[in-house]
């Protein structure tokens, strides 16, 4: 590989670990290059995943918008591709994640594309505590404390839309397992339903179950084991 003399490359060796495993993003194989930090995006997946012009699949870090079956997910992706379709961003501090995607912050002429995303409500924070994520945690809670769109009544509904249904249905943040919830289950009260994640309310365990959600071992009858 031939060497970079570029001053951009102040993250060069992140970028090299990078390109020198061949890793899987997405569906595209990762292109056995550096990825140049102001590469231009050509395409839009979802609102926190995007392909540029080597091909390469960059996930944003920290940060996730709804699945695009999910409430605001279309909005969501919608709003990212008018922000940098086209355009050449700037990408800092990739890595590789579990699932072995690479990951990313994100600038666009100096904006920080993620705590735009994220303030307007397309997307929610889950940050580790650095620079970067301080200022989206901030973001996220002026989304939240303005209801805006993932985090409006459509999308986190407080109140089931009938009364009758009250059967919450939720998906863990650990491991992604999808349970459901009645009333007289412990955390009952404090158990919120996010269906820009994938969550709703509903109207009997039957209809939770077809949905594809397990009762909770929180209820009273089941076993945690």
């Amino acid at each position: 590989m031939a060497k970079q003399t570029s001053k951009k490359f102040s993250w060069k060796k992140a970028a090299l670990s990078l390109a020198a495993v061949g890793i899987v993003a997405g569906s595209a194989t990762v292109i056995k290059r550096e990825v140049d930090p102001e590469e231009k995006v050509i395409e839009v997946i979802d609102g926190d995943t995007f392909r540029i012009s080597n091909r390469q699949t960059i996930r944003f870090y920290s940060v996730d918008a709804p699945e695009l079956g999910n409430c605001y997910g279309q909005e969501a992706k919608e709003a990212l591709t008018k922000k940098i379709l086209g355009k050449k961003v700037t990408i800092k501090s990739p890595r590789t994640d579990y699932y072995k995607r690479v990951q990313a912050y994100v600038y666009l002429d100096g904006e920080f594309i993620y705590e735009y995303m994220v303030k307007n409500g397309f997307a929610s924070e889950h940050g580790e505590g650095t620079p970067e994520t301080d200022i989206v945690r901030v973001a996220n809670i002026f989304a939240k404390e303005n209801k805006l769109g993932i985090y409006s009544e459509e999308c986190s509904p407080s109140i089931p839309k009938n009364k009758v249904c009250n059967i919450k249905g939720n998906v863990t943040y650990d491991d992604g397992k999808k349970e459901y919830t009645i009333p007289g289950c412990r955390n009952y009260p404090q158990t919120i339903v996010e269906r820009f994640r994938g969550e709703d309310w509903f109207c009997s365990e039957s209809e939770a179950k077809a949905a594809g959600f397990v009762k909770s071992s929180n209820c009273p009858g089941v076993s945690s084991f």
